[in-house]
């Protein structure tokens, strides 16, 4: 933002900041996203008028303006209610910070449950306003913490606004005991938090980088012209500075080593992606460095999965510190992650049946892993009309007894697993009667081989995460290749120059330290 559309936002809101900006031809009117402005803006106006106030949750497909709207409406609020009283930051950098505390309080007070404490922390510290980019919960520690961590932060008035690829009930899905933790989380999200969907096919990130071009001066290069790209940039932004490894800090106190100098790092995707690198390691590396070269990016496949992760949190990270990308990719972009943005649009109809058969299957989990990779991919290719094809290929699953309680009126048998939150027992084991545990029992082969409820150490557990995995990671690649076509852009490039502090976007350009 200039300084007189800044200055109109902080007085006015979102709503006239963002006409401002239409005007000035940054952004591209639309309908939907003033929609969700107007709501942005009723927040903003009772937040500076110290009224009641419900947070947003704003999901929906990539590129649709989520974040954008979202630091537009903390652009407004901050300048009023103060730095220190709100906080923007992405969700994966908001869990790093509370296991990190979880850590600090392990061991101490008996009397209380660390997330109890650790909540009652982010309470004095955060202050009023907390806005997450990229909500998502991909491990069961995340998903047990949710709902008393954000239940107590929400009793104590804090206003959460989110954004995210996905719906509140969509969230974990296939996760180990998604069950158990998530209802309790989502149903204290919609109590506390107005939940708005966004769905555009258009990616504005798309249309952004059309009105503004791509740079001149190339910060990406794609097959052949990708020899001797990253060393020519390291050249021309370190001044032709030797060679050294040093070290920076990585995540949990981590020291790692890497290329760099002056603010510039150099390293390949072998390095950052192949090797046990975590989110947090990635947000370090790109709060550390303005600009990181980054050479030899291949196509990725399904098989590929565990390294297709770390790169897109890369991206992630270096997309939210505002880091200058210098990529190198064997393929012309649009291939890097071509096979797998297609796994988050294939169903479970095309997957087939769950693989394993309960408690007695004594395979190794990574074949439950190797098989999801394997119907993923064939569903790909396949295509979603030939469902039938698959049924008669990989058998059904066995049918649930679907008599559990129906004659006696008893609760289905997914409500029993939830917790009740009125209850205030978040601790206790979900409870079920003798009966109808017994009558579980009675027939484990059909129960275990269907029942999400299962014990998720054997196969079938193993090939239900992963499926879930690969979706995520297909939405992810999804996002990715749309915040890397904006990153090239001189739109992106000026927002750097700005953000980290550079006299100019060329590639000669000096920083100050960091």
């Amino acid at each position: 933002l200039d300084k007189e559309t800044l200055e109109l936002a902080r007085k006015e809101g979102p709503v006239a900041a963002y006409e401002k900006l239409v005007q000035q031809g940054v952004l591209q009117s639309s309908e939907h996203q003033e929609r969700i402005l107007h709501m942005l803006s009723a927040i903003y106006h009772s937040m500076v008028g110290k009224g009641t106030v419900k947070g947003l949750y704003l999901h929906g497909s990539v590129g649709s303006g989520k974040s954008m709207m979202m630091d537009l409406f903390y652009a407004c609020v901050s300048h009023h209610i103060g730095q220190g009283r709100c906080h923007r930051m992405h969700f994966h950098e908001f869990m790093h910070m509370v296991h990190r505390m979880m850590h600090q309080v392990k061991g101490g007070d008996s009397k209380h449950r660390p997330v109890e404490l650790v909540a009652k922390r982010l309470v004095n510290e955060m202050g009023t306003l907390l806005c997450f980019d990229e909500m998502a919960i991909t491990t069961i520690q995340d998903c047990c913490l949710l709902a008393p961590l954000f239940q107590s932060m929400w009793e104590a008035g804090i206003v959460t606004i989110m954004t995210s690829n996905r719906a509140p009930e969509e969230l974990y899905a296939g996760g180990l005991n998604r069950h158990m933790f998530l209802p309790p989380f989502v149903s204290a999200l919609r109590g506390s938090c107005r939940v708005v969907p966004l769905m555009l096919e258009i990616d504005y990130r798309k249309e952004q980088v059309a009105r503004s071009g791509v740079a001149a001066e190339r910060v990406f290069a794609e097959g052949s012209a990708a020899e001797g790209f990253a060393e020519e940039w390291w050249q021309k932004a370190t001044g032709g500075a030797e060679k050294k490894r040093v070290p920076f800090m990585g995540g949990y106190g981590r020291t790692l080593d890497i290329v760099a100098h002056d603010g510039v790092a150099l390293t390949s995707f072998e390095e950052m992606c192949k090797k046990s690198r975590s989110v947090e390691d990635f947000h370090s590396l790109c709060n550390t460095y303005h600009t990181v070269i980054l050479n030899d990016i291949p196509a990725l496949e399904p098989e590929q999965h565990n390294e297709a992760r770390r790169f897109t949190n890369l991206i992630d990270a270096s997309y939210e510190a505002h880091t200058r990308l210098i990529a190198c990719f064997r393929v012309p972009l649009e291939e890097v992650l071509k096979g797998l943005t297609g796994l988050r649009d294939v169903g479970e109809d095309e997957v087939g049946a769950v693989a394993g058969c309960g408690d007695g299957d004594t395979s190794s989990s990574s074949s439950g892993v190797l098989e999801a990779v394997a119907r993923m991919k064939a569903a790909m290719k396949r295509g979603p009309t030939n469902a039938e094809v698959m049924s008669s290929v990989f058998p059904g699953r066995p049918p649930i007894l679907s008599d559990l309680g129906a004659s006696t009126g008893e609760v289905k048998d997914i409500d029993i697993w939830k917790q009740s939150v009125e209850e205030g027992d978040l601790m206790a084991p979900p409870q079920v009667s003798k009966r109808w545990d017994d009558r579980r029992r009675s027939s484990q082969f059909s129960w275990e081989s269907s029942d999400p409820t299962a014990e998720q150490q054997t196969i079938k557990g193993v090939f239900v995460a992963a499926v879930a995995s690969l979706k995520e990671t297909g939405f992810a690649s999804a996002r990715t290749l749309s915040r890397l076509t904006e990153m090239q852009s001189n739109a992106y490039l000026n927002e750097w120059a700005h953000k980290r502090g550079i006299k100019s976007p060329g590639p000669a350009s000096s920083s100050s330290s960091e």
